[in-house]
């Protein structure tokens, strides 16, 4: 099976090491500084990158202390191998379940994966999380409070806006007595609302930038070659975990193709090569 040429990536960070420029009708729709969405998309990527050399920190200790419980102590290569192998295997399983969230294989491919053999199906899943794994990640987690700060910040903005505009309106019709007092409130009400504007366009640029991001994996994952490499993956998961679920007598009987079923119990039961699926 051909893996899709993936779109470029830098080695550490998960980001493409030319930017990309963002969709322009979603920037303008948010009136983000495309520059601005490109800094948002590397923030987001680097917090994802801190998460993930806390799970290497967290896996380096546990090891070492279960190591110094047995008595066996690991030297610092060895340490460092041992929690870079636990890391990827939490990182395979991500990307399988993310696979399972993604991708709904049809009949066709359900009915191609039954008459495969384990070897192969593991073939197909680990081809699949690749592909995964050379996307850029998901910011979708940060998209709902993205969302509601842009829309908090929005109602503050348009209040101010609404303020402000009376106030000079009260300040045209008043007399003497009263201007004094109102144009100190103007300009209160002023920088107050552009303060406002400011901070709106912080949450702007953050609320492009996950959804850029998001339209940018959806169209590459739309990809027919993507696609299909992600149907056989699924589609071969769904076969291996049914297989480790009932031992492989009545797979062709059970699956989802043929008549309504529960959905497959979770994956990481198959005892094969290399990855749990």
């Amino acid at each position: 099976m051909t893996v899709p040429t993936p779109p470029a990536r830098a080695a550490v960070g998960g980001s493409s090491p030319v930017p990309q420029r963002p969709s322009v009708a979603e920037v303008a729709r948010l009136d983000a500084d495309p520059d601005g969405v490109q800094a948002a998309k590397d923030e987001f990527d680097a917090v994802l990158l801190r998460r993930a050399r806390g799970r290497l920190a967290e896996a380096r200790a546990l090891l070492e202390a279960l190591a110094a419980r047995d008595g066996e102590p690991l030297d610092a290569v060895r340490l460092e191998a041992e929690a870079e192998r636990a890391c990827e295997q939490e990182d395979q399983e991500r990307l399988a379940a993310e696979l399972r969230r993604l991708v709904t294989p049809d009949a066709a491919a359900v009915r191609q994966a039954r008459v495969r053999t384990d070897a192969a199906l593991e073939g197909c899943c680990q081809a699949a999380v690749e592909v995964l794994a050379t996307l850029p990640r998901s910011l979708a987690e940060f998209e709902p409070e993205a969302a509601r700060r842009h829309a908090a910040e929005r109602a503050v903005r348009d209040g101010l806006a609404r303020r402000e505009a009376e106030v000079a309106r009260l300040l045209e019709e008043a007399g003497w007595w009263r201007r004094r007092g109102l144009r100190r409130e103007l300009a209160g009400t002023h920088r107050d609302r552009q303060a406002s504007e400011q901070r709106l366009r912080v949450a702007a640029v953050r609320l492009a930038a996950v959804r850029v991001r998001q339209a940018q994996r959806a169209g590459w994952l739309a990809r027919p070659d993507v696609a299909g490499v992600l149907t056989a993956g699924a589609a071969a998961l769904r076969v291996l975990t049914a297989r480790s679920g009932d031992g492989g007598e009545a797979t062709a009987g059970l699956a989802a193709v043929d008549r309504p079923h529960k959905d497959p119990g979770p994956a990481g039961q198959h005892g094969g090569s290399g990855a749990s699926w």
